[in-house]
């Protein structure tokens, strides 16, 4: 007759905790997908919008998306009003694409100062277009 012998105490113990790690490390590895609830949002002043801009102060992310095909680039450019120059200055190209700066790039703003935003298309010869703009502060 077989007589079955009864695991060890250590062996179930780590066999649980083999399962557990198999269970967690999928969910804690997977990256979040944290939304963003933009502060402000502006378009390009063109009469069907190539052209969004959405700034959130808490990490001063600034984003630009190219939103139609329509062969213009798109521009932002973000003034400091109380020193009076460009902060920062970037652009992206091609239907559906979009950039973030933010101060993780190193595009700090700083907190409770205004600064003005500047939205347009760029047309390949380099001329801007279809401004818009709004101060916001960060």
């Amino acid at each position: 007759m077989l007589k079955l012998r009864r695991p060890a105490k250590r062996t179930v113990l780590r066999a649980g905790a083999v399962l557990v790690a198999a269970v967690a490390l999928p969910v804690l590895a997977s990256p979040s997908a944290q939304a963003i609830d933009w502060d402000h949002t502006m378009h390009t002043d063109d009469a069907d919008p190539g052209g969004r801009l959405r700034f959130e102060a808490l990490g001063d992310i600034v984003q630009i998306c190219d939103i139609e095909a329509d062969g213009w680039a798109v521009e932002v450019e973000v003034y400091d009003t109380v020193h009076g120059y460009d902060v920062d200055v970037f652009s992206v190209g091609g239907n559906g694409n979009c950039v973030d700066h933010d101060v993780d790039d190193g595009h700090n703003l700083v907190e409770g100062r205004y600064y003005r935003f500047t939205v347009s298309l760029v047309h390949s010869g380099g001329l801007n277009q279809y401004h818009d703009y709004a101060t916001w502060k960060a």
